[in-house]
This record gives structure tokens, sequence and C-alpha cells, in this order.
């Protein structure tokens, strides 16, 4: 055994350490300590007692803090002999107090060793430790006997570090305020280095508040604390706060340098204005920022249809040197093509290619979606066309648009030789595609081959859906193939698809039409009491069944009884059934109807309620009739020409002639054109008004002035507002002329109809021949009457 007695000062006891290091480091270094610390009469030390089967080491009586504080600083130039000598001593019991906690702080705070540093502060701070002298007097003492700031700075980064190794957000905060609070400025280092430990480990508003405790202390804040601030408070879609801090530190001198990230931020917030802003004041400033920032603002703005400015965007990009690139000429191409402007997307198109961007299937798809939703079928075929011969690739969306516009063009066979150049090119087709070519077969009655693509679809395992089944089952009714409709419903059964209460719909009307009115009913109330969704279109379809079949009380019934559930059928089966119940005069029915829509805040159409007035003003109701036009008004419908001729009409049945011309006068005031069938009407009014002053005593000659004038009038303004004269009214005026006797005049406009090409009917020939048999004139009646008599003929 080595007997290494202690030297009497550091330089001795160096070189004998230095003499005998080779044979010292190959036993353990706790031995090593031992051996330095003992003193020569440290051969009576006893060893570790046990008690038990614990061992309970004894501290070397050579050991002691003056002598390991001697040691370390003997060790001052090899900090990482230092550390391990002062590990080892307390491995082998010794207690370290504050004065050799403070010496192997101060050297390796000196020899810049963070990781060993690092290390001690955790033992230190940490609550599961060992623990040591309280951290805070540690760092006071090493400031006040530190010289070099950047040893100082260095430790405080160290000690910053192993807290938020042991401690939570709040505690590393605090503890960054007490060094504070002991005359340290930490680094703006430090200080982001605990905002971003803050930001991973905590909320936004913690973030926010060390930030604030960090600012009112009087820290180092700089462009890197910023950012981590802002990138917390956007990821938390606090947009408004984020800017608010932009402004505050860009005010008290702190530059910012994370633009891009800022207006990404923004972007990602929803505040495209803001980052709009942005991006116009950094072009100005020749602040670099992002493509992808750029680009995030362009594409919020479309989404926006602010479409003006994301191209005032699209200009900065370029001015500021950025390569122009797919993406933002992308989101343009869209949003110009969703609003239906072709032009200004082509020439968005065509700029991208100046630029050496090749246009994408997408972007194609845009186009060609935007064609189809302008109603332009062939342009679409056109241009899908031209795209496919230039190369491009084409996906399956794209090939479907132009299959349906085949489709819609009538011509399947090319829709279905485009199904299979897709196919060609190793594209699956899917549902969609197979839908798309039903319903083609569809539109064109070829229900056979509707149904092989059915068919084809089923065994290419692609499962049909709700709106494949809708279409074919449609295409069944119009086709009258009612037996189909049926077999379509048992294989959606088979297939696990609830059919929709318009197949079921389709299915009833099938009925109705082949006059199977009970079988309708039998499957329309298996259906209710089963329950369905959308029952109100079951209900619509049952009304219109009862209609189509002639039993409009029927329908009304059922109208009754869904309505007293809550219910209300669509509008189509509201506005046939008024139309019906008005038709066979049940008009309180018809108005009960149009009474419910409104209950049920459905406003009518102008049909409805123009069925509904004509109705009321048939039975002379002209009270009523009014009312309901005023209610129409009055709820946003704008009446026509129909309705008001309908009005005029009655009142002139009425023989309240002026309310009549009142409703005139009011529609030409409204630019509401009158047509042919207004002025025949008033023209017609007008003799009934004639008639009506003879029978009031008027002088013969004085109602044929009047006739004369008020027809003048009226075919005056007719010729002005360029209004030809149909048969019906010119048998109105032949009736007039011959009633004010003026015969001759009537034969020349019943010369004038055959001139320009119009056939009078039997009421024209029937008032001119009562005409002339009321003036005596027998021969030109008799000869007239033959006329008719051909007219009326079988063999005519």
């Amino acid at each position: 055994m080595l007997v290494w007695r202690r030297p009497k000062c550091a330089a001795e006891w160096f070189r004998h350490w230095m003499v005998f290091s080779r044979e010292t480091f190959s036993c353990p270094f706790s031995a090593l300590a031992t051996a330095v610390q003992s003193d020569s009469s440290s051969g009576d030390e006893k060893p570790d007692s046990v008690l038990g089967n614990k061992i309970i080491r004894r501290q070397p009586r050579g050991l002691s803090s003056d002598s390991i504080v001697q040691t370390l600083r003997c060790l001052r130039r090899k900090p990482a002999v230092a550390f391990a000598y002062f590990k080892d001593t307390e491995s082998i019991g010794f207690h370290h107090d504050f004065s050799t906690y403070s010496e192997i702080i101060h050297i390796l705070t000196h020899s810049l060793q963070g990781k060993m540093l690092i290390s001690l502060f955790c033992e230190i701070v940490s609550p599961t430790g060992s623990g040591g002298p309280e951290i805070l007097a540690l760092m006071n003492h090493l400031r006040r006997t530190c010289a070099a700031p950047h040893a100082l700075s260095f430790a405080i980064n160290c000690l910053i570090k192993a807290y938020t190794m042991c401690h939570d957000a709040q505690a590393t905060i605090d503890m960054l305020s007490h060094l504070c609070r002991l005359g340290y400025v930490p680094s703006a280092w430090a200080c982001n280095f605990v905002l971003k430990f803050v930001a991973q480990s905590s909320g936004t508003e913690m973030v926010v508040a060390a930030y604030d405790q960090m600012k009112c202390s009087q820290m180092t804040l700089d462009a890197d604390s910023l950012n981590i601030v802002t990138r917390s408070l956007f990821k938390a879609k606090k947009a408004d706060e984020a800017v608010q801090l932009w402004v505050e530190m860009v005010e008290i001198g702190v530059k910012p340098h994370g633009y891009s990230s800022f207006v990404i931020g923004l972007c990602g917030c929803g505040k495209y204005d803001l980052a709009y802003e942005v991006l116009q004041w950094v072009s100005q400033e020749r602040v670099p920022i992002e493509a992808v920032a750029y680009n995030m603002a362009m594409d919020g703005l479309c989404k926006e249809m602010r479409l003006e400015a994301a191209e005032k965007i699209l200009e900065l990009k370029a001015k500021q040197g950025c390569v122009p690139d797919v993406y933002g000429y992308s989101y343009l191409i869209r949003s110009y093509c969703k609003i239906g402007n072709i032009l200004k997307a082509v020439d968005h198109c065509e700029a991208m290619e100046s630029h050496g961007i090749k246009i994408n299937c997408h972007i194609v798809g845009y186009l060609l979606q935007c064609l189809r939703k302008l109603g332009k079928t062939f342009e679409v075929v056109v241009h899908f066309e031209k795209f496919r011969d230039s190369g491009i690739y084409l996906d399956k969306v794209v090939y479907n648009i132009a299959i349906d516009a085949y489709c819609k063009l009538g011509n399947m066979n090319e829709a279905v030789n485009l199904l299979n150049e897709m196919m060609s090119r190793g594209l699956v087709p899917d549902r969609i595609h197979y839908t798309c070519l039903i319903n083609g077969y569809c539109l064109t009655g070829e229900m056979q081959k509707a149904q092989q693509e059915f068919m084809k679809m089923l065994k290419a395992n692609i499962k049909p859906d709700i709106v494949t089944c809708n279409i074919l089952a449609t295409g069944f009714g119009r086709s009258g193939l009612f037996m189909e409709i049926f077999d379509l419903l048992n294989l959606m059964m088979a297939e696990g698809l609830q059919p929709t209460s318009l197949i079921y719909g389709v299915a009833i009307d099938s009925l109705c039409k082949r006059g199977k009115l009970s079988e309708a009913e039998k499957l329309f109330y298996t259906v209710e009491e089963k329950g369905i969704d959308n029952i109100e279109a079951l209900h619509s379809a049952m009304v219109c069944g009862y209609l189509n079949s002639g039993w409009s009380n029927y329908a009304y019934m059922l109208f009754l009884r869904v309505t007293q559930q809550g219910n209300l059928v669509d509008h189509f089966a509201c506005s046939k059934l008024i139309d019906d119940l008005c038709r066979d005069e049940n008009v309180k029915e018809a108005s009960d109807v149009l009474s419910m829509m409104l209950k049920k805040n459905v406003v009518p159409d102008v049909v409805s309620y123009t069925h509904l007035i004509s109705a009321y003003c048939q039975t002379g109701d002209m009270s009523t009739a009014l009312l309901w036009f005023d209610d129409m008004v009055g709820r946003g419908c704008s009446p026509d020409a129909t309705v008001y001729t309908v009005l005029m009409n009655g009142y002139c049945r009425a023989g309240q002639f002026q309310e009549a011309w009142k409703l005139f006068d009011q529609m030409v005031k409204l630019n509401i054109k009158p047509d042919v069938v207004a002025y025949t009407v008033l023209l017609n009014g007008t003799l009934k008004e004639t008639i009506q002053r003879g029978l009031q005593g008027f002088a013969k000659e004085r109602r044929r002035y009047l006739l004369r004038e008020k027809h003048q009038k009226l075919l005056s303004s007719m010729e002005g507002e360029d209004i030809e004269p149909d048969v019906q009214c010119y048998t109105v005026l032949i009736d007039g002329r011959c009633k004010a006797e003026f015969l001759e005049e009537a034969r020349v406009l019943f010369d004038e109809m055959f001139q320009k090409g119009l056939t009078p009917d039997v009421d024209t020939y029937r008032v001119l021949i009562d005409g002339y048999r009321r003036q005596g004139e027998i021969r030109k009646a008799e000869v007239l009457q033959k006329m008719k008599d051909k007219l009326t003929s079988p063999d005519v």
C-alpha cells in the first residue's frame, strides 16, 4: 500500500501529485482524494462502521472545507480535474459547504465549463437532489468576486438552463427576477431561452406574463424575444395583441427581423388586411420577405375575394425580386374562376406561362369548371382537348369535367371514349365518373345503356351512392320504366343504401301516372310509418300524385295533415295545389294553402299569387283579390304584367273601368311593360264601358266618339311599344267597330289580319257576322258564315 504524506505547501503537493499521477490514477479517484487530503498521522483512522446491512461512511479526518478549497485553487487550471475531485470528495462522504461550492463555481465559470457548471447547478437547485447552499447567496458571492463580466453572464446562463431542467416555467421566471434584484442583468440569450422554455411548456398567457415581467425588470429584450412572444400569440389566435406588442417593441427601438414569420402569423389568424399593409410597408423599406409569406397573404385575400389586393401583392413580390411561382397565380386563377371571370383567369394563365411556369392539372380544372358553370359546354370540350394535346398531365377530376361536358352535349360516344382513354392512362374511374355517364344516358333517354353503366359500376366493386340512385330513378320515372324503379329500390336495400324521399317520390309519382293510386298510397303510408329523412319530399310527392290523378281534395286534406304536424310540402307542391284548387273553383281552400305558407315564413311566388288573385277575380270578389295583390307587393314579390292584367280584367268584368285604368297607369309608372294581352283587356273593357253608358242613356254619337278615341289611344300606345295585335286583339277591335256601327273599319281590320299572316278564329268571324246582321247586310253575313263553316269543318 502506497503511503503518501500530505505536503506542507500546495506547490510541494502538486509536485508530488505529478510524480505519482501514473500510479494514483490507476486506482479509483476516491482513494486519490482521500490520500491527497490524509495527514501523516491518519494511520489510526477508523474504517467505516457497519450498522446492520447499511454502511455508514465516515468522513476522513483529513478532509475539511479549507483543505478542499486549497486543493481546488491548486487545480484552477485543470477545471475537469477540479470538478472530478470535487465530486469524488462528495462521494466519500464529505459535505460541501458554501466555501467549497463557491470555489468550484468560480473555477468552472472562469474556464467556461458549461456542461459541468449546469450539472453542478442542477444538483444545487433540484428539488430531489442532495441540495447545497442557497443558490442566490452563491450567485451573489460570485457577483462580488468575479471580475470578468463575460464569465458572470456565462454563469447566469448556465443557472437558467439548469433551472429549466429542474423546475417549471413559473419557478424559472421567478429565479430570473430574483437575479435581477441582486443586480444581475441577464443577457438577451438568457431572456430568450426562458421565453422559449415558457412557450414550449406553458400557455400563451404565461409567455406574455413572462415577457411583461422581463420588461418591468428592464431585462435585455431583442428581436428574437419579439418573435418568440408574437409566435406564441399567433398560435393562440391573438393577432391583435401580437400587433400591439410589435408596435411597442418598434417604438422602444427594437428593430424586428422576423417579418416573414409575422406576416405568416397574421395570415394564420385571418388578418389578411394587416398582412397586406405590412407587405406594402416592407416593400417600401426593401426588407426581404420569404415567398411563402407573400403566397399565404395572396391565398387569404383570394378567399375573401379581394382580388385586386391579391394582384397588388403579386406585383410587390416581383418588385422584391422573388421569383414568381405557381402558387400565387393558382390562387388568383382559382378565385377568378369561382366568380365566373374567365377572361381574367385566362390572363393570369398567360402571364404565368410567360414567366416559364407550367400550368398544372389543378389550374386546368379551375378553368374547365368555370366554363362549365358559365354554361359554355362546347368551350369545355375545346379547351380540354387543347390542354390534353399540349402534354399536360390531367387527373381524374379534369377528365370527369370533360366527360360531363360530352354528356350534356349528348355526345355519349365521345364521353365513353374519354373514359376509356382515362383508364388507358392508368387512371381508375370512380363513382363520380360512372354517375356522370349514367346521368348523360338518362338525359338522352337511353335508359338501357344507363342501366349497363350502373351494372359495370357494381361489377367494378364501386358502390353507388344516393346521388347515383336518385339520377337513375329520376331517369326511370321520366321514361315510364316503373318496374325498374322498384328493382332499383330492392337493389339499394341489398347494398345497404337507404332510399331517399326523392326515390320514393319518383316511385309514388310513377304509380299515380299508371293509375295505381291505391298502390301509391300504400307505399306512401308504409314509408311514412317507417320513418325517413327529409320526409317533406315524400309528402310533396304524394300531394303531387293526388293532383296528377285529379284528386285535389285529397291533396288538400293531406296538406292540412302535414301542416298540422308542423311540416310543409315543398314550394312546387304548394304552387300546384293552389293552381288546381283555383281551377276547381275551391278558392277558399287555395287561400288557406297560401296563408299557411306565409305562417311557415314561406313566401309564395308571383305565379301562386296570380292564380289566387285570378280565382277571386273570376268570382267577382275584387276586394279580396286586391288584398292578396297588396300582400304580394308588401312581401317583396315584384308584380309582373300578368298579375296586373288579371286584376284589370277582373275590374273590367265587374264594371269598375276606372280602377282598371288606374292599374294600367300604375304598371306603366313602375316600368312594367304591358303586353298584347293587357292591351286587349283594356280594349275590351273600353267596349264594355261604352255599352254600359248606352244603358245609362248616353247619346249614341257620344258613345261612338269615346270608343274610337280610347281605342285609338291604346293602339297608339301599342305602336309606341312595338306591340303587334294578335288574333284576340283584332277580334276585340272588330267587335268594337261593329257595335259602334263602323262596319267598313271592322272589315278593314279583318282584311288586315290576313295581310299580317294571322288567321281569324271562330270568335272573329262571329263578331263580324253579328255586326253585319245587326246592320241588315245579310248577304255579307252569309258569305262570312260560309267562311266560318269551312274553318270549323272536320275536313279542314
